[in-house]
């Protein structure tokens, strides 16, 4: 058919991720699915045997490539590989933007208007009556080509993002052929990021005959508008807007094969949870609930041959995922990093002020996050290039989120306005949306409550508010995040004496109700709108409403955030996650408050990203009772996160990213600054050269008095190395474990820690590390060499004979004086136990030993049980567990038992001792000299 270098993504690449047993099973998955004749002719005993590459070489040598690329999609996200599965939908993207910047496609360009003659794609009305088809697509180009108008600002980076996704969307990409996959598409993500965007482009794209697959029909299905209908008939659904088509819509339905349906915001059709599927209905003429008729077409009972288009928050996926068969899903992420900077670019005109603003934007890793919303964006230009033009510095607006949404509200409108009463209605009206999940507002409910367009007309001309243009009678917010802002400002504001004497806010919780973990749980859309609320507990913000708006912030605001029971007690919060609150206190830039809250906490945990550490920075250095620290620091969007496979564009993004490390600095300095912060575990993450110069620094610092430290799973590769000699000479650390490291540098390292005369480890955990025979050798010298320790763990390290044999050496040495030794799954065999037997005779010290999940049978404790005999032996707890012992190693125990021996405590839990090494033991304790206690 075609060469696997003319398929969107690099699959050979992709399936050499992918272990023995995980490409066995991709090879199964991809051939259930329907085969198409070519697929039939596979030689499967060749398929069994292949490789990677040679896996692609048959496919795409018998099948089309674009089946290919559907099939391993939906392959990888069977088998729960999305990282897979997302890293080949970003090549096929990044091929369709480069394709789009060689060849600008006509139908994205804005509709000419001449005179009365308006020019959409290829037809041109003048005058003369179209058809009953043409007419449809005509009124469909009039309506959508008004998306468009809906952006704020230039929205050639809106249509650049509808461009890049079209290649996922087998509709419009002009590789695809009918092929076996899945014809429902599912787009999805958080809200405001293109999803209706893209489904009304693909609209405009039908209706301008410019869709790769020639649809006779397209239907536009609003669930905010269809929310509202009560029960109807499937055709009086579909077809309530075109009256002129009544008389063909059995002829019409008839050809589903030709038709295209685009459910938009499935999110928002309120369905009560188990309505879509607890009536399936196939009668096109029988009067059902719409979420039942939307159901019955997503279970393909309703026109099963139709094509579907569905966009959905993340909160709907689980009712379509038990709805629709294996749909193509395609993840909408919004504006990339490059579109940012070129809506920056474009925005601003000057190179200079788009860059400085720009930048300030992406100093603030959750506002820049949210900046792939193209109306979120919109936002911090607007308001940055304000500030600019009067002269104002920019940098304390884009520290929060609230700075610098409230900074835009009171720039929509002059100072002292005095719109408070216009300000409290619309963030009542946001907050009921909120509590409803829905971001929409419908005129009767707005008419029910009094409120009529007039009383909207200043937010709508000042861009808050916006008319929806394809669903009549609708208004939404400029995006979710304002909404959940205004709704933390109907919470802020000085209540009225008779707030609610309309019964208008009975809908809404109270303060209390907004940060409880239950409802957020119900409601995620309302944790945001705590963030929020903390933000506006400042003072200078409370001034700056008032300046703008003339009303006043509630005085108590403080007050209910502390009645809120914020603080983590017990381990729990009303704030239910600690990263939470620490967002929610950084937003505040209150200090008190924070130090009020952050006094209470003696342990934290945090898990933290590039959005996290800013609020961690600000909060963590007021833990003044701070004792305990855990760290995951996650890979992705730390600075300097880059390997060598990464791309340029990474690599320079990464460079960027050194505004964060002052933050990192700031959170680091706790370990210098507070005396009673004793332990520190940080715990699988990803430690760049700058994070882990800066963390040592201060762990070595004088005044820092950590005692224990755990360094779990770290990489890169020379973390382990430099963390461990921060701690060289170290006089309080006492309890060090290092786990998960296969690094060659890291033995050198600890041998260091070890020899310093002023080393005052007692602990040493050494777990899951890879270590060649002459490290072993090394570390056992620096274990001779060491006065302090008492304890070593060197459980699930592979040992072998020959490091076992130079760990045996260290013990007998006379200066050696552990107490307790674990060598848990180290690979041990019998043969090591009767070495270990000769150490058991001679050493003075060794009380405690684990040889659990070490095969060492019968013979093994035969062994043992000849060094346990000697009166020189001190051991006094013996650790078996799982170790291949049967009744005739219990016997040798319980001879041992009967003897005067310093054993006290046995384990054999997991082994298969049976009935007759029960008895054994059982015999051996009723004798007098058995000194056992715990068994």
């Amino acid at each position: 058919m075609v060469s696997s270098a003319q398929m969107g993504f690099n699959l050979q690449a992709l399936l050499e991720q992918l272990s023995q047993d995980e490409l066995s099973k991709f090879k199964y998955l991809i051939t259930t699915f329907s085969l198409a004749h070519e697929l039939q002719k596979i030689p499967h005993k060749e398929v069994d045997k292949a490789d990677g590459k040679q896996l692609v070489e048959i496919l795409t040598s018998h099948c089309d490539s674009y089946w290919v690329e559907m099939a391993s999609l939906q392959v990888f996200e069977k088998m729960h590989r999305m990282d897979l599965s997302e890293r080949a939908k970003d090549e096929v993207r990044e091929a369709a933007l480069k394709s789009f910047n060689k060849r600008k496609p006509l139908s994205l360009a804005f509709p000419e208007t001449k005179g009365n003659v308006i020019c959409l794609g290829k037809d041109i009305f003048k005058g003369k009556k179209p058809d009953k088809d043409n007419r449809c697509r005509y009124i469909l180009k009039t309506k959508f080509r008004e998306m468009w108008k809906s952006w704020p600002g230039d929205s050639k980076e809106v249509q650049v993002m509808a461009e890049r996704y079209k290649m996922l969307i087998p509709f419009s990409n002009p590789r695809v052929l009918p092929g076996p996959f899945s014809y429902t598409v599912v787009l999805y993500g958080p809200a405001g990021l293109g999803k209706t965007t893209l489904a009304q482009k693909l609209m405009l794209d039908w209706a301008e005959d410019n869709l790769i697959h020639k649809f006779k029909y397209a239907f536009y299905l609003s669930c905010r508008e269809l929310s509202r209908l009560g029960p109807c008939s499937f055709a009086e659904l579909v077809f309530r807007d075109w009256p002129e088509l009544q008389d063909d819509i059995p002829h019409i339905l008839a050809q589903a094969r030709k038709i295209l349906f685009v459910i938009d915001g499935f999110d928002e059709l309120g369905a009560a949870p188990g309505a879509l599927i607890e009536d399936i209905c196939g009668d096109w003429e029988k009067k059902k609930p719409v979420p039942v008729l939307l159901g019955s077409l997503l279970n393909r009972v309703m026109l099963p041959k139709a094509a579907l288009l569905v966009t959905t928050r993340p909160r709907a996926l689980r009712d379509l995922r038990i709805l629709a068969e294996e749909p193509i899903y395609v993840r909408v992420e919004g504006f990339l990093e490059e579109d940012r900077r070129a809506y920056f670019l474009r925005h601003f005109g000057d190179e200079d002020q788009a860059m400085r603003a720009f930048e300030l934007m992406r100093s603030n890793a959750d506002l820049f996050q949210r900046g792939s919303a193209p109306a979120v964006c919109w936002i911090v230009c607007t308001t940055l290039k304000l500030q600019m033009e009067k002269g104002e510095d920019p940098v304390p607006t884009c520290l929060t989120r609230t700075g610098l949404f409230l900074r835009f509200l009171c720039s929509r409108f002059p100072q002292g306005a005095q719109l408070w009463g216009a300000l409290r209605t619309l963030s009542l009206l946001a907050a009921q949306g909120l509590w409803a999940q829905t971001s929409v507002l419908h005129r009767e409910d707005l008419e029910r409550l009094g409120v009529q367009e007039s009383d909207l007309r200043l937010f709508l001309d000042g861009d808050i508010l916006r008319h929806d243009r394809v669903s009549k009678g609708c208004y939404s917010f400029i995006h979710l995040s304002f909404q959940q802002f205004l709704t933390a400002l109907f919470y802020a504001l000085e209540k009225e004496e008779e707030e609610d004497r309309d019964g208008h806010t009975s809908d809404i919780g109270d303060v209390q109700k907004l940060l409880s973990g239950v409802e957020r749980l119900r409601n995620p859309d309302l944790i945001q709108a705590g963030y929020y609320f903390f933000g506006l507990a400042n003072e200078k913000r409370a001034k700056e409403l008032e300046a703008t708006f003339g009303c006043r912030m509630s005085p108590d605001i403080k007050q209910e955030l502390l009645r809120c029971d914020i603080s983590c007690k017990g381990g729990h919060s009303t704030v239910t996650d600690l990263q939470e609150l620490l967002g929610c206190l950084y937003e505040s830039q209150e200090e008190e408050l924070v130090k009020e809250v952050m006094a209470q906490f003696k342990e934290i945990s945090l898990h933290l990203n590039a959005v996290d550490v800013v609020p961690s920075s600000f909060c963590v250095k007021h833990c003044r009772n701070l004792q305990k620290m855990s760290l995951q620091v996650i890979k992705e969007n730390l600075p300097e996160n880059v390997t060598a496979s990464e791309s340029d564009a990474e690599v320079e993004r990464s460079q960027d990213d050194q505004h964060m490390l002052p933050f990192w600095t700031d959170l680091c300095s706790i370990f210098g600054s507070n005396k009673d912060l004793m332990g520190l575990a940080i715990n699988d993450s990803f430690l760049s050269a700058s994070l882990v110069r800066i963390l040592c620094e201060q762990i070595a610092s004088d005044t820092c008095h950590l005692q224990r430290v755990v360094f779990k799973n770290i990489s890169p590769a020379d973390a382990h190395r430099n963390l461990c000699l921060a701690l060289r000479g170290h006089k309080t650390v006492t309890y060090l474990t290092l786990q998960g490291n296969d690094q060659d540098d890291m033995f050198p390292a600890l041998c260091e820690v070890l020899r310093h005369p002023e080393c005052n480890l007692r602990y040493l955990g050494l777990v899951s590390c890879s270590a060649t025979t002459q490290q072993w050798a090394d570390l056992s010298l620096a274990l001779e060499v060491n006065q302090s320790l008492t304890c070593v763990n060197l459980s699930d390290n592979e040992l072998l004979d020959e490091g076992a044999k130079l760990l045996y050496t260290t013990l007998r040495h006379p200066k050696c004086f552990l107490q307790r030794l674990s060598l848990e799954n180290c690979h041990l065999t019998e043969a090591n136990c009767k070495d270990l037997a000769a150490v058991l005779v001679v050493s003075r010290e060794l009380t405690h030993l684990c040889l659990a999940k070490n095969p060492i049978g019968n013979t093994g404790v035969k062994f043992l049980c000849e060094g346990l005999r000697y009166p020189e032996c001190k051991l006094q707890t013996l650790v078996l567990w799982n170790c291949d012992i049967t009744s005739d190693g219990c016997c040798y125990l319980a001879k041992l038992l009967q003897e005067k021996s310093s054993l006290s405590c046995l384990d054999l839990g997991l082994n298969h001792i049976g009935v007759k090494g029960m008895k054994f033991l059982c015999e051996a304790l009723r004798k007098p000299l058995c000194n056992l206690r715990c068994l």
